[in-house]
């Protein structure tokens, strides 16, 4: 197995695959609020564990951490020999970011190589927002997480997201009742990003409200 964990803590660009919209960026949030670096390293480690078996076998795993960039956002790209998952620190620092919900982030990132149809281009790589959110339950259970843990850490990335995109705060007692006519390959709303999660941890099918069957 040919696949490497490497951290930085460095100030790069680029987007490929990015969890929320790319012109979203926090207001000043540079160090982590609640997260610690033992929380980040004891993360990654699990993280690592788990998962590079399920990847390529020609490709490297690369994490960056950029914990001096304010964009509260993560992304991952995929070249010929590298997936490079990177988290800034806007998101890195947000006070609703637990250790657990850090671990669902790099499982929706990941999502996007290892999730499977529906992709977000006929000839891409990238499985859709939506379908990212749905395996990243699936990594969850495989990396550990209890119900309850992933319940909390699905909420808090979800009220993440609602912050940022300027949506309503999601709930785990409703649900998007809305229905799509066309799968959605862009980004869902909120709640239905975590209705989508939680479908994702029961195994029930996914939600109606960006997923077309």
């Amino acid at each position: 197995m040919n696949a490497l964990i490497l951290i930085f803590f460095l100030s790069l660009s680029g987007s490929q695959a990015a969890c929320l919209p790319d012109s979203l960026v926090s207001k000043g949030m540079s160090s982590p609020k609640f997260l610690n670096l033992r929380d980040i390293e004891s993360a990654v480690a699990v993280f690592e564990s788990s998962i590079t078996s399920d990847l390529p076998t020609d490709h490297d795993l690369i994490i960056n951490l950029e914990s001096h960039n304010p964009r509260v956002n993560a992304e991952i790209t995929k070249l010929e020999t590298a997936i490079t998952l990177t988290v800034w620190g806007g998101m890195i620092g947000h006070d609703l970011l637990s250790q657990e919900a850090f671990l669902l982030l790099l499982c929706h990132e990941i999502g996007h190589v290892l999730g499977g149809q529906p992709l977000k281009s006929r000839t891409g790589w990238s499985s859709t927002e939506g379908q990212a959110d749905y395996f990243s339950a699936t990594c969850a259970k495989k990396l550990g997480l209890g119900e309850t843990e992933f319940m909390e850490a699905a909420l808090n990335l979800s009220r993440i997201y609602a912050q940022v995109t300027l949506q309503p705060e999601p709930s785990l007692s409703r649900c998007d009742s809305s229905a799509v006519t066309r799968t959605n390959f862009g980004y869902p709303q909120v709640q239905c990003r975590l209705d989508t999660m939680l479908a994702g941890w029961r195994g029930e099918p996914r939600p109606r409200c960006w997923f077309l069957p």
